[in-house]
């Protein structure tokens, strides 16, 4: 049905300052890491990253080496067709199948495609009702 993937996110923690964000992916391009999806939130006094990556282990290595704290979350990828009710639809899907979404973000380039990002409460029965 969709193009499905349960991948590893890295969420990094950081100073909340002027600048970070630049910081955050200038180390990914120098260490030659291409980003796939991003979404950045601050709370408080820290900066929160949540990346998709073209190679974690490289981008793990060149932020842990700034001090930066790094965790790893499965999530849920999804490409779907960038259309209107195509976000609605997974997510009818996901709470029919009683699946808690315990964040979500996502992004489009206007391309007729866009791929969603999932952390829920159940990785493999998210995977297997949206496969």
């Amino acid at each position: 049905m969709h193009n499905v993937n349960i991948e590893t996110e890295l969420h990094v923690i950081t100073p909340n300052e002027p600048g970070i964000l630049g910081r955050v992916l200038g180390t990914l391009a120098n260490a030659g890491v291409n980003l796939r999806a991003l979404s950045v939130f601050s709370h408080d006094e820290e900066g929160h990253f949540r990346l998709l990556t073209s190679n974690n282990k490289k981008a793990e290595t060149g932020l842990r080496s700034l001090g930066y704290k790094v965790k790893t979350n499965r999530v849920i990828t999804v490409e779907i067709s960038d259309r209107i009710g195509a976000g609605a639809e997974i997510g009818a899907l996901l709470g029919n199948a009683v699946i808690d979404i315990e964040y979500c973000y996502g992004s489009s380039a206007g391309t007729g495609r866009a791929l969603l990002v999932f952390k829920t409460n159940n990785i493999k029965k998210s995977y297997d009702t949206l496969k």
